[in-house]
This record gives structure tokens, C-alpha cells and sequence, in this order.
């Protein structure tokens, strides 16, 4: 294997990381709104992070991790230029 190829494959699976991440948090926003909505007194000093905190992470990760699984072989060609040229 040589090292564009594994460089490729790394490039891959830190993407599809990314991207299982951004889920969790984007899932873990969507619970956070459905307690918030079903918590009869919320307290303002509870502790949890915010339903906002998680989107904030969750969206723009999300969008990074696919990026990066899907353009890898261009991520590729820029780090490892062809030089028989």
C-alpha cells in the first residue's frame, strides 16, 4: 500500500468519525429540546449544557465529516502531488 493510499484511507475514516460524532451530538440536541419541553421547572443553574451547544457542534461537524469522507481523493491530490510530469 503505498502512502497516498493510506493517507486516503485515514482521510476516510476520520471523516466517517466526524461524522458518527456530529450525530450524537445533533441526536443529543434533540433529546435536550423534548426535556426542556416536558421539564415543568426548569432552573436555570441545572447544570446540563444547552440544546444550542450541541447543534453548534453537531451541524457544522456533521457537514466537515462528509466533506472529508466524500472529497478525499482530492484532499489526496493536494497533499500528494504527481510528479512524473
Amino acid at each position: 500500500m503505498k502512502p497516498s493510499e493510506l493517507f486516503g484511507v485515514v482521510v476516510r475514516v476520520t471523516g466517517f468519525l466526524v461524522i458518527l460524532y456530529s450525530l450524537w451530538n445533533l441526536l443529543a440536541g434533540f433529546d435536550n429540546i423534548i426535556e426542556n419541553l416536558l421539564q415543568l421547572n426548569q432552573d436555570s443553574d441545572s447544570g446540563s449544557p444547552s440544546t444550542l451547544s450541541y447543534f453548534v457542534f453537531g451541524l457544522p461537524g456533521l457537514v466537515l465529516g462528509v466533506l472529508c469522507f466524500l472529497l478525499a481523493d482530492g484532499i489526496v491530490k493536494l497533499a500528494y502531488r504527481d510528479t512524473s510530469h
